[in-house]
């Protein structure tokens, strides 16, 4: 078997060390034949580095790492192209000056490779300097490549005043690369956000966006038939390993860690959780891992609105391509950040429309986890106790022990955290029940109304009804819900017989829940 690059993103050292390279040469052959200047967002870890690497071999025309790819016959090999190539996360940005301090460097460096000093005053002027000195040198058009523009922004969005002075030194700098088009051959930009409404994305306001272009759905990521076709041997082992025959492994897999999509069509893996998932030969959460999103947990809570990631949510492109940092939207800051993905594209009455969903289980679990956590402050042992007497009382109709769980859960939720109103108490119960390996619908349609929650133990559904009130009794708000779950005949959705009817019932104080058959 070939070598797993975990943790590689040099293409000439993934060929020549003899490590698996699933060939994506197809998309960069058709990236530089129709256009000159792309944007391209997508998730960390998905292999944008990769993907610039590449194309820096390719324009530097490195012939023989190429050789059995794609476009190994299909590129014209006698030309060399000079090579800009920024990765902004490897610099300081912790403030404007930082920005400003390592970019000069940068560019220094990148000059001295060249045999090129520089003497512009700043950082900007001496992105142009490089640019037009490169030209005249090698007299052929120069090839800048950006990796993780906004990474100076998003590791900073916790401090506004930092992301605006740093916005403001970006925007200067890749203002360069429209005053500089002669000069250009070719420009990939990369990053996890799209900035379109701010003034740093101006710099390359002229770059084609194929983040949702289909053509290029695939050109991060693996798909299915990537799987199958460069990890072969791995999958065999891992299946020996789950005791899984080769279709039971795939679809574990699948379940676990498939499911992205910018087209609603093409769908991919996250590479970096199965590159691990390969090289551990374990089933697990690593893309979150890799990472805790402090500031999106800490948004989704002050935001108070869980629903994007507790169902499936409809939206249009600028509803979540787009990220604006005056005002930040949730659907666009968990799309662009890969904790939703398209799972269907389509057009309604000449307009586009998406529904966005958490790809995978992997994502599910990880970010119910970190949710949990941060709202209850209970730890991974805590958890798993708990997990395993929410099975046994559900099963049991054990509602007094139910009721015990969720008290020491939703009591430990922070006064001020907590929400005056039922969908805040619906939602951390959702939540719950994806923590502890439930997957339930919400807010489910029927003819007569909207069932809050359904899920399914032994594959018998459970109709879930809350009620939330400051003054009513619980004993009143469990009759509300029965009386409702019979009313609106919830039952006529469902075959199966003896269907479990489980009520819940909160205050500001005290929850309650009760459990009947029909």
């Amino acid at each position: 078997m070939k070598k797993l690059p975990v943790s590689i993103a040099n293409f000439s050292q993934m060929c020549e060390e003899g490590y698996v390279y699933v060939d994506k040469t197809q998309y960069l052959d058709g990236l530089v034949k129709n256009g000159k200047t792309y944007f391209l967002s997508r998730p960390r870890r998905f292999g944008k580095s990769l993907l610039i690497s590449t194309l820096k071999e390719l324009f530097q025309a490195n012939k023989k790492v190429f050789k059995g790819l794609y476009i190994y016959d299909k590129w014209d090999w006698t030309k060399s192209y000079p090579v800009i190539h920024l990765d902004l996360g490897e610099i300081s940005h912790e403030t404007s000056e930082d920005l400003k301090t390592s970019l000069d460097f940068y560019l220094d460096t990148i000059g001295e490779e060249y045999s090129i000093a520089l003497k512009a005053p700043n950082e900007s002027m001496k992105f142009a300097e490089l640019v037009k000195k490169l030209h005249k040198i090698f007299n052929q058009k120069v090839v800048v490549l950006i990796d993780e523009y906004d990474k100076p922004i998003i590791d900073n969005m916790d401090d506004l005043a930092i992301v605006d002075a740093n916005s403001k030194v970006l925007c200067s700098f890749y203002e360069i690369l429209k005053a500089n088009d002669e000069y250009l051959r070719f420009v990939l930009i990369t990053g996890v956000s799209k900035f379109s409404n701010t003034s740093i994305f101006s710099g390359f306001n002229n770059s084609d966006d194929i983040t949702l272009d289909k053509k290029y759905s695939g050109i991060c990521g693996y798909t299915h038939i990537e799987l199958e076709e460069y990890f072969k041997e791995h999958i065999a082992e891992l299946g020996e390993m789950e005791s899984l025959n080769m279709n039971e492994v795939l679809n574990k897999i699948n379940y676990w860690y498939d499911g992205y999509s910018w087209d609603g069509k093409t769908k991919v893996y996250n590479p970096f959780s199965i590159l691990l998932l390969f090289n551990k030969m374990k089933f697990s959460n690593y893309w979150f891992e890799t990472g805790t999103p402090t500031f999106l947990i800490e948004f989704l809570k002050k935001k108070n609105n869980l629903k994007p990631i507790l169902q499936p949510i409809l939206a249009t492109k600028n509803g979540f391509s787009d990220f604006n940092l005056d005002n930040l939207n949730i659907v666009s800051l968990l799309f662009q950040t890969g904790y939703l993905t398209i799972i269907e594209k389509k057009t309604v009455n000449d307009a586009i429309e998406y529904t966005l969903d958490i790809p995978n289980h992997e994502v599910r679990e990880s970010l119910m986890n970190k949710l949990v956590t941060a709202y209850t402050k209970l730890h991974e042992g805590e958890l798993i106790e708990l997990r395993n007497e929410v099975y046994e009382c559900i099963l049991n109709k054990d509602s007094h022990k139910l009721t015990e769980i969720l008290e020491e859960i939703y009591k430990q939720i922070p006064y001020q955290l907590k929400g005056d109103n039922e969908g805040f108490y619906h939602s951390i119960f959702l939540i719950i029940l994806y923590l502890f390996g439930i997957e339930p619908q919400g807010e489910v349609q029927t003819f007569a109304g909207r069932i809050d929650a359904v899920f399914k133990i032994k594959d018998q559904p459970i109709i879930t009804e809350i009620k939330y009130s400051k003054v009513k009794s619980l004993d009143k708000l469990l009759n509300k819900s029965f009386n409702q779950i019979e009313k609106k005949k919830y039952y006529n959705k469902y075959k199966s017989k003896n269907l479990i009817y489980l009520a819940l019932a909160f205050t500001n104080k005290d929850i309650a829940c009760g459990f009947r058959e029909n």
